[in-house]
């Protein structure tokens, strides 16, 4: 069997294990599942208002409701009134929900706890209003003095940048896709390091070593359990389209945003699983109990809490010295770039020296941790240090 064949059954293998355990399945349906259900929910939460009942004591003026359906429809705002002969009656409905203001002739609001500013706004503009065309009349104004009078000319208005209206739901998304980057790379680069410990401390790498050699097996391992990972990943960022679909903002493709998002999500975990990944196998074969495994397994999570931290940085402010630095260089670049990229221009240069220099880090790591790995991966019994190892696989 060649040494390729041999490295993918090794992989296959790890894959086949994981993905078959009973943990991994119910935490992806769970979370598939979960992700679904959000959907719905705000899809619910974004969609149109459902109109907002007005009770009315007294005569307001022919104008007022005309107005007030005007002056509410600049909120997205669809209103609807309810005639009421006395105040105490319209707090009754009030007080059952049936109407949500009740407003009198004697130009009072009744709210039934927190007052509304949109209502608030529409029906004090649209009592205005009314008012006003009422003076004009009895001061017997033309059509033209009334309208130099009550509506002089505006002022105009300019920005210098056009507002953006998916800079907000982009943020939102980097930070999601922030903690999902983190999360999958930890998950799965402790999964390796558990298997690697797992198949140490009951001696069943002695076998395998005898048929391949200690770097098939590190591979193997590394490239099984990422393709799970990446499998898992893919689940989930169709899933979250498909949820991102389901919601209507205006003048926002929500899918698109989450579809370019995901993409760089799953490219960069490709590249962070690589590097982390040959480290969580390094600590995994320093040691030979779960007890010690904690320690070590502490080592990978220091280097990727900086990543994290300025990852979630870069998703609101993406042009900081700190976060363009961090995501330029290894090991924090796979978890600051993908969202650095997503919220702004990144020039294509920063980009490129980022991917060059985390390819040059994981083939510098898988020489280093695949000399140790099979320095350690054969003494069973006390933790070893990395200098013993690594002098080791020289014999």
């Amino acid at each position: 069997m060649s040494s390729i064949r041999q490295t993918w059954e090794i992989a296959r293998r790890d894959f086949l294990q994981r993905a078959k355990s009973k943990v991994f399945l119910i935490s992806t349906v769970t979370i598939v599942l979960l992700v679904l259900s959000i959907g719905p929910l705000l899809a619910t939460a974004t969609g149109d208002e459902p109109p907002q009942e007005i009770g009315v004591v007294g005569d307001l003026g022919a104008g007022f409701e005309a107005a007030t359906a005007t002056a509410a429809a600049g909120f997205d705002l669809e209103v609807r009134f309810t005639q009421f002969d006395s105040v105490a009656a319209a707090e009754a409905a009030l007080r059952r929900g049936d109407v949500q203001v009740v407003v009198t002739a004697d130009r009072e609001l009744i709210w039934p706890d927190e007052p509304s500013r949109a209502l608030t706004v529409a029906i004090t503009t649209a009592v205005q209003s009314v008012e006003q065309d009422e003076t004009v009349a009895a001061l017997g104004l033309t059509p033209e003095e009334a309208a130099a009078l009550l509506s002089p000319e505006a002022l105009t208005s300019r920005s210098l940048e056009a507002p953006d209206p998916e800079a907000e739901p982009r943020r939102i998304t980097a930070m999601g896709a922030s903690i999902l980057l983190y999360a999958a790379i930890l998950m799965f680069g402790q999964f390796v390091m558990l298997g690697v410990l797992e198949e140490k401390s009951s001696r069943v790498v002695e076998v395998v070593l005898s048929r391949v050699q200690p770097h098939q097996i590190l591979t193997g391992k590394v490239l099984g359990i990422g393709l799970l990972g990446l499998t898992q990943l893919v689940v989930l960022s169709v899933s979250v389209v498909f949820m991102l679909n389901l919601i209507n903002v205006n003048g926002v493709d929500l899918a698109g945003i989450g579809m370019g998002m995901f993409a760089w999500v799953v490219f960069w975990f490709i590249l962070g699983y690589a590097f982390f990944s040959v480290i969580y196998a390094t600590m995994g074969a320093l040691v030979s109990r779960q007890e010690d495994a904690q320690s070590v397994g502490f080592i990978p999570v220091l280097l990727m809490l900086p990543g994290y931290f300025f990852s979630l940085i870069a998703s609101s402010d993406p042009e900081v010295l700190l976060v363009r630095l961090f995501s330029l260089i290894p090991p924090t670049s796979p978890m600051v770039m993908p969202i650095r990229a997503s919220v702004t221009e990144v020039p294509a240069w920063e980009i490129a020296v980022s991917i060059l220099l985390i390819i040059v880090a994981i083939y510098g790591m898988i020489r280093f941790g695949g000399r140790v790995y099979r320095g350690a991966v054969l003494q069973i019994g006390a933790k070893v240090r990395i200098r013993d190892a690594w002098r080791a696989a020289e014999l």
